[in-house]
């Protein structure tokens, strides 16, 4: 039989250390959203445009939202057995579960045009977002990792945070790929008709 060590101070650290991360990823994406509706484009294209893209990036957000769920279930339920178990209290993550809703596109006058530069720009912004969130999402699983924890039931917290960071983080790669793909489209789309 295996050692069975859990030391709550570390495990209650890590639960700490996950709830200003997954404040991080809701303060992320809560800016990508907003990001992509509020560029500096404007006429029926942006607002196709910006319609599509607040919607990509809220569909994202809302599946991370519940990603985040599931990890904090997983290490609420992996802690709650070892605190029934060895003493000490479950960690029970708090963060803002609350669904991301695009602000409304503004529909403006019948002007058409784009600021360039914050189109070009808006590849970067969105991108920082995206690596921030990926970032965080490998902290977290690093962070728990690293517990100063020893047992089944760390193994089996740490296998399931890893399956829903490594499908959060996919679900991230893939998002980012149609975004940047579509702010391109976009740029190449007014340059072809700027000639």
């Amino acid at each position: 039989m295996s050692d069975v060590r859990v030391n709550p101070p570390s495990v209650r650290q890590f639960g700490s250390n996950a709830q200003d991360l997954f404040g991080q990823i809701r303060a992320s994406l809560d800016s990508l959203v907003n990001d992509v509706v509020t560029v500096d484009y404007y006429g029926p294209n942006a607002i196709d445009f910006k319609t599509k893209s607040g919607q990509l990036a809220t569909e994202l957000a809302n599946a991370l939202i519940q990603d985040l769920g599931r990890i904090s279930d997983a290490v609420r339920t992996s802690t709650t057995n070892i605190a029934a178990s060895l003493g000490g209290g479950p960690v029970d993550i708090q963060f803002n579960g609350t669904p991301v809703n695009p602000p409304a596109v503004p529909q403006g006058d019948e002007a058409v045009g784009a600021n360039l530069p914050a189109l070009e720009g808006l590849k970067g912004t969105v991108q920082g977002h995206f690596s921030a969130i990926s970032e965080n999402f490998s902290t977290n699983l690093s962070n728990l990792q690293g517990t100063d924890w020893v047992g089944t039931a760390k193994e089996n917290a740490v296998g399931a945070v890893s399956s829903f960071t490594n499908g959060a983080k996919g679900k991230v790669d893939e998002t980012a790929q149609r975004m940047q793909t579509y702010i391109a489209e976009q740029l190449e789309s007014i340059n072809r008709a700027d000639k």
